[in-house]
């Protein structure tokens, strides 16, 4: 039996409401007494298997005591879930779209990320992460709280089970960037080393040098997702992350992840390397 087509759209949907519910503590059968449904929608809808009316999504996000914010992101998600339109990108101190990133992220069973100039969220020390932050104008309450749900993304790889499969292919200029200053930067070396010795981390360096590569200049994670899910990109631009789920999208970007891991030094080589950069950082 062929499964159902799910859009990137109804995906974040269904993780972001299972969050919630299970944040607001609803059990699933009392979601199926205010939807006037059965468990197996309950769980269809959470699983992208089935998408929501927008009248059922209403009463979810009344159950779960959503804010105005949330509310406005998600209906016009889920417009696009039905129709396909573009959406709106909503503000604030924790963008929507943001959390549900966090939401795909979480439930995700493996990463394929690569970068020239970023370490990946989830291998990112407090302070590194904090000077990215405030080098792109964040502050006070608002950088507190976007670094708060960014450090809680690390458990991922350490405390979730099974844990996230991460393999990153990150360019050696991100490690000389020396963003925070050098201490910083040598703390997050040394934190990317330690985090490589985990079996379900694996890192590997593109060298200076490397020349051109198919993801040059683009950082792109691949989200490999659980119960027959296909997978989604996601791709880092300046307004946000940007999900794609077309099936010749992600086919490609497959492939070029793997053009890219194959250009780039090998597992040993690369923490070789590392080891030298934390040596002359300072």
């Amino acid at each position: 039996m062929t499964s159902p087509h799910r859009s990137a759209a109804r995906i974040q949907i269904g993780t972001t409401l299972r969050r919630m519910r299970e944040e607001a503590g609803v059990p699933r059968e009392r979601v199926g007494e205010v939807l006037h449904c059965t468990l197996t929608k309950v769980s269809n809808i959470e699983n992208a298997i089935s998408g929501i009316k927008q009248a059922e999504l209403e009463k979810l996000l009344d159950l779960y005591g959503a804010d105005d914010e949330t509310r406005e992101d998600l209906f016009a998600l889920n417009s696009d879930a039905h129709r396909r339109r573009p959406k709106s990108k909503i503000g604030g101190p924790i963008p929507p779209w943001l959390r549900r990133i966090l939401d795909v992220e979480a439930i995700a069973t493996e990463a394929l990320y690569s970068s020239f100039e970023l370490i990946p969220a989830v291998l990112q020390t407090e302070y590194y992460t904090r000077a990215l932050m405030a080098g792109v104008g964040l502050s006070g309450e608002v950088l507190e709280k976007n670094l708060y749900l960014r450090m809680e993304r690390q458990a991922l790889l350490t405390e979730r089970q099974p844990p996230l499969k991460l393999w990153a292919v990150i360019s050696e200029p991100a490690f000389r960037a020396n963003i925070g200053g050098p201490e910083i930067m040598r703390d997050q070396l040394k934190h990317v080393l330690a985090m490589t010795e985990l079996d379900n981390v694996v890192v590997q360096v593109m060298p200076q040098g490397a020349g051109a590569h198919a993801l040059t200049g683009t950082t792109l994670t691949l989200f490999r997702l659980p119960n027959k899910m296909p997978s989604l990109v996601s791709v880092d631009t300046p307004f946000g992350d940007h999900f794609e789920d077309g099936v010749n999208h992600v086919e490609k970007a497959g492939r070029w992840f793997d053009h890219t891991r194959a250009k780039a030094l090998g597992v040993e080589e690369s923490r070789e390397l590392l080891t030298r950069i934390t040596e002359e950082t300072g």
